[in-house]
């Protein structure tokens, strides 16, 4: 078999590709974005950006409807938005297989939480696998639909911005054949209504003796004996981490979920202490402790529960390195706005309006908060500018704006400028046109009237939709041109009422690549 560096989400993408996929959905968010741009540009997969998570995977549950394979991916905090969906969908079972693949992002590197996905797995009661290399993701995400359909379950792959972002080698291997349509009609399993509810979630409970069953035939949880009485339990890219420290020490490689508990028992019960390495939150350590007191980690303190499990805290808990002699480590070098980035220039001049509060939304003009433009107040999630500063303003508080990005908006917030309209608020909006989702790489958005797989479509004319929502005035301008826009803003700030600015201009490095 051919062989080749691949991407972690590359290797992924692969492993559906060759698993027989008919579609593919997402929403661009880093880690988890190239996952969708590889299909869409090495296979002949359907592909879409969707507007959102939840559609998304609302999208590809659809496909696996019809007896066809789906993938859906997506970062982290994004499964919070396709919750809804994910969780009563492993009530209702799946038909074609349906994988949901999952970028974490310890460290923080571009998101607003390190929020663990393995819990939603839990919560949902569905398998989760946990690769710790390029080759294992590709052959579980494979591995993933065909258990899905035997499970007819929904199947998580959950991995992290270090392996999705680092190159490996990784063997191809031949691409299955679709599957039949087959859609049938099924309401007792199909129509989530108090009536078919209890029955279904009895025997979503029934499966995940199941679901164990099949992660010990794959042997996903495997002991890999050691020489010493103290042992390592790695999850995930751990695994890596434990060879390359401590190879010779006893280690419980976890790369399933749910993981059987007699398993960790056994293996923490014969040690005299074990160390337990997962990115994340301490989903295993917290199982291990009940069946040991010798166990250490992230609870004990000796590693940090906060951000990614880098050299300095492996080294300092397996005796490489003392506290003292850690260096300062590299000078911090946040992001900033790029050098004729049009959301700077708007920046200017709302900075020069005076408002009295400015809520954020996230995205590449999230960076406006930093100096020297200190613009921005506040930033929580993905359309949550406009809804805070809707309460802020139902409080009396006059001047307020929200500050958001054309894919944004799209994303969720359209529902919260309905609301403020509804109930008769006066706020700012600022709809931040750059023509991509800039900040993962210029994904196209339904504004420009361009597929994940390049084909043109309608545009959504977002002056009208503004509109349409109840508006009570819209404005158009070029944020290069700081004199109307300043104008634009400061009538906004004046008229009573929910008035809409759409700062319109092309991202500069877009503009570079369409030109290149």
């Amino acid at each position: 078999m051919a062989k080749i560096l691949m991407l972690g989400c590359d290797a992924i993408a692969q492993g559906a590709i060759e698993a027989g996929i008919s579609y593919a959905s997402s929403y661009p968010g880093t880690p988890a974005t190239q996952i969708l741009e590889y299909i869409a540009k090495n296979s002949n997969v359907a592909a879409e950006w969707s507007v959102n998570e939840k559609v998304a995977y609302e999208v590809a549950y659809g496909v696996s409807l019809t007896g066809r394979r789906a993938l859906c991916s997506m970062k982290h905090v994004g499964l919070n938005v396709a919750s809804d969906p994910f969780m009563t969908s492993a009530y209702l079972g799946v038909r074609g297989g349906l994988v949901l693949a999952v970028g974490d992002d310890p460290g923080a590197y571009s998101s607003q939480n390190e929020q663990d996905s393995r819990f939603y797995a839990s919560f949902a009661k569905i398998p989760c696998f946990e690769p710790s290399d390029a080759q294992e993701a590709k052959d579980m995400t494979y591995l993933a639909f065909d258990i899905s359909e035997e499970l007819a379950l929904p199947v998580m792959v959950r991995s992290i911005t270090r392996l999705l972002h680092c190159y490996a080698p990784v063997s191809l291997g031949n691409i299955n054949p679709e599957k039949e349509i087959k859609l049938e009609k099924n309401p007792d399993y199909l129509i989530a209504v108090p009536k078919n509810v209890i029955r279904l979630h009895r025997e979503l409970n029934k499966k995940q003796e199941k679901i164990k069953q099949f992660i010990e035939k794959y042997e996903f949880n495997k002991i890999f004996p050691g020489k010493e009485k103290r042992g390592i339990i790695a999850c995930g890219i751990t695994y890596l981490y434990a060879r390359e420290l401590e190879e010779s020490l006893p280690i419980l490689k976890i790369s399933a979920y749910p993981v059987d508990e007699n398993l960790i028992k056994d293996f923490v019960t014969a040690l005299d202490e074990v160390i337990v390495l997962e990115e994340g939150y301490p989903f295993i350590e917290n199982i291990a402790r009940k069946y040991s007191s010798n166990i250490r980690g992230k609870l004990s303190g000796d590693l940090p529960l906060e951000g990614e499990l880098g050299p300095e805290p492996l080294f300092r808990i397996f005796g490489r390195i003392k506290s003292s002699d850690s260096e300062n480590g590299v000078i911090p070098r946040p992001p900033m706005l790029c050098p004729g980035c049009p959301h700077r220039e708007f920046y200017k001049a709302l900075n020069e309006a005076k408002p009295i509060f400015v809520t954020g939304d996230i995205g590449c003009y999230t960076l406006g908060a930093n100096p020297p433009l200190r613009a921005i107040d506040t930033c929580l999630c993905m359309g949550a500018s406009i809804s805070k500063a809707a309460g802020i303003a139902s409080q009396g508080v006059k001047g307020v704006v929200a500050v958001i990005g054309d894919s944004t908006f799209i994303h969720s917030g359209i529902p919260a400028l309905i609301n403020a309209v509804y109930n008769k608020l006066n706020i700012l909006v600022c709809i931040l046109d750059n023509s991509a989702v800039a900040m993962t790489g210029h994904q196209p958005t339904p504004i420009i009237g361009i597929t994940a797989k390049g084909e043109e479509t309608k545009k959504l004319d977002l002056a009208e939709l503004c509109k349409a929502c109840g508006a009570d005035s819209v404005e158009v301008v070029d944020p290069y041109d700081k004199k109307t826009t300043y104008e634009a803003i400061k009538r906004g700030l004046d008229n009573p009422g929910v008035n809409v600015i759409i700062a319109r201009r092309a991202c500069v490095l877009l503009a570079k690549k369409l030109k290149s």
